[in-house]
């Protein structure tokens, strides 16, 4: 038996869950060069990296090369650490709860940011939609579609509600991303039709999510859709972008320097078409947003602002 294209579904320390149409799920473990080469990454391999292995005189796989990424997404909390999390998607589903625990709209926008420079196009899916009223469905979804990006609400008690999001990720690979208790693990159990990942309720006492899922994996489906869970988040660390390029991930800032007369300047000084709009013209929570990531580039170590969305939103009605 020669060599088979994998991809990696779940990392267990020095082993990997690996899978292929033709093979399923099957144990490996890295080839002792791969163990040896240097990385500045957490570690060499990531759920969803694509890598040829062969089998060995025993049960397990061996991996002998990985392939070049198309993509992948990063987060960095600390000026030394890097963690990537998962390659090779098609897209980025935010998943943010409308209630119980409401997501922060700094979260989804530290998210957005990080996504925009690795050209991933990212889907925000507000959960939870029965907590709210209509009218506030409908406010969240204007507000960011407003701003280009591809938004939908589901309600994960509603089979119907799920429906119209399978036909977005379907034939895709799509990384889950949000809060605990934004109810990653139910959807992708209603995705499964089955339970596949154990669900937590929400603490009663403190409003906030209990953690489920401790390390990346990804679950294949049906028509080449792919799905990769993560571990819930309090905050996705932004250290890895330049202040230029945080700037740049808000579509109303990236619209303003396109009509700069400056070429080859943004170095975002005080006459800077972006900074004078933010400060004149930048929607109030947009501009709380991208001030709390210019706070997070110059004093990694601060602690963070959590406004409520009730709080915080510009209200357009």
């Amino acid at each position: 038996m020669g060599k088979e294209l994998f991809t990696i579904a779940r990392i267990f320390g020095a082993y990997y869950e690996i899978y292929s149409e033709s093979t399923s799920y099957a144990l490996a473990v890295l080839k002792g060069k791969l163990r040896l080469k240097n990385t500045n990454e957490r570690h060499p391999f990531v759920v969803g990296d694509l890598v040829f292995a062969e089998k060995s005189s025993g049960e397990e796989w061996v991996i002998s090369e990985r392939l070049e990424r198309k993509n992948y997404l990063t987060r960095k909390s600390d000026k030394g650490d890097s963690h990537v999390l998962c390659a090779n998607l098609d897209q980025v589903a935010i998943l943010a709860s409308c209630k119980d625990p409401e997501t922060k709209p700094g979260f989804i926008d530290r998210l957005l940011a990080a996504s925009y420079h690795t050209n991933i196009p990212p889907l925000i899916i507000f959960t939870k939609k029965d907590l709210v009223s209509e009218e506030e469905i409908e406010d969240r979804e204007t507000y960011y579609k407003e701003l280009g990006y591809d938004v939908m609400s589901v309600s994960l008690l509603s089979e119907e509600s799920i429906q119209p999001l399978w036909e977005k990720i379907k034939g895709k690979r799509t990384f889950l991303c949000g809060n605990s208790g934004v109810g990653k693990s139910t959807l992708m159990n209603h995705l499964h039709q089955k339970t596949i990942q154990r669900t937590n309720l929400v603490s009663g006492s403190t409003k906030k999510g209990k953690h489920t899922t401790t390390n990346s994996f990804a679950l294949f489906l049906e028509g080449n859709t792919v799905l990769i869970d993560s571990p819930g988040v309090k905050e996705w660390g932004i250290l890895h972008l330049t202040p230029t390029q945080l700037w740049e991930s808000f579509p109303e800032l990236r619209k303003v320097k396109e009509l700069c007369q400056e070429i080859y300047c943004c170095e975002l000084g005080s006459e800077c078409a972006m900074r004078k709009f933010m400060h004149e013209s930048m929607d109030e929570t947009r501009k709380k947003s991208l001030e709390s990531m210019i706070e997070s580039l110059e004093n990694p170590y601060r602690v963070t602002r959590r406004d409520h969305w009730s709080k915080a939103v510009t209200k357009r009605y």
